[in-house]
């Protein structure tokens, strides 16, 4: 490897962290979704939504409105422990009471759909939004905040499809969480511009090429949204991430969750 191949590696990865350092500081206009007398809101703008990650308690209402010109097709995941599907017209509001603790990844159906692949979604190739897609992650918790089976913390990249695999981890509180870069590009682990509110941000990680690792430990219970600033960049207002085309898995969006059970 050449001295100049190092040095460029070098750049991009301390010109990922300070881009995003900036990113994250959010317009206080798009801090619309936290809740409102014990009922968690979330907006759909047509293109995102405002907040992208919620966490709910059981028993709480999460209602989430279409505040689009056309149809919200709201979809979740089949990771998700129940199965939903429900139309909200423009000007209207659903009211969602999720019983059932786990992690639920919802997107809008008409513009977005789920690629098993990955295990996250993608904008559809006839989207007028595209590569834009339109997704929000809601962790539900029971009412002491946890009830979330736990799985093994470690996260890796493998070097075929640059993406984070797993696409969602559990952990404990102050568990240590590893990432393995395996790609044979830098990566780097940044907490994303939407996920605000919830939890207090992290420092970027830097995770050099071919196996460069790193860990962090998250404290605070919460749901921990992150993406790697090298290959999407956040799009303030439309509330959702863009995917690079110079990304190998485009338009899959490279980013991931950490769930941090009390």
């Amino acid at each position: 490897m050449s001295h100049v191949s190092v040095n460029r590696r070098v750049f991009l990865m301390r010109s990922a962290l300070a881009a995003g350092a900036l990113a994250t500081r959010v317009p206080a206009a798009l801090a619309a979704g936290a809740a409102t007398g014990g009922v968690r809101r979330m907006v759909f703008h047509g293109k995102g939504f405002a907040p992208m990650v919620a966490v709910v308690r059981r028993g709480e209402s999460l209602r989430i409105e279409c505040a689009a010109a056309h149809p919200l097709r709201l979809a979740s995941a089949p990771t998700a422990p129940r199965s939903i599907i429900r139309g909200i017209g423009p000007g209207q509001a659903l009211a969602l009471r999720l019983t059932e603790p786990g992690l639920y990844l919802f997107y809008d159906a008409l513009t977005t759909l789920f690629d098993p692949r990955f295990g996250q979604v993608a904008a559809r190739s006839g989207s007028p939004n595209f590569p834009m897609p339109a997704y929000a992650a809601v962790l539900v918790t029971d009412r002491d905040g946890g009830g979330v089976a736990l799985t093994a913390p470690q996260v890796s990249i493998p070097d075929t499809t640059m993406t984070f695999q797993p696409w969602a981890v559990v952990c404990a509180a102050g568990a240590p969480v590893r990432f393995t870069n395996n790609d044979m590009d830098p990566h780097v682990v940044m907490p994303a511009p939407g996920a605000r509110g919830s939890h207090p941000p992290f420092g970027g990680l830097p995770l050099p090429a071919h196996g460069g690792t790193g860990t962090l430990r998250l404290e605070r219970p919460g749901l921990y949204h992150y993406y790697c600033p090298l290959h999407a960049r956040y799009r303030p207002a439309d509330d959702t991430f863009e995917p690079l085309k110079t990304f190998a898995s485009f338009p899959i969006v490279m980013d991931g969750l950490i769930a941090v059970m009390p």
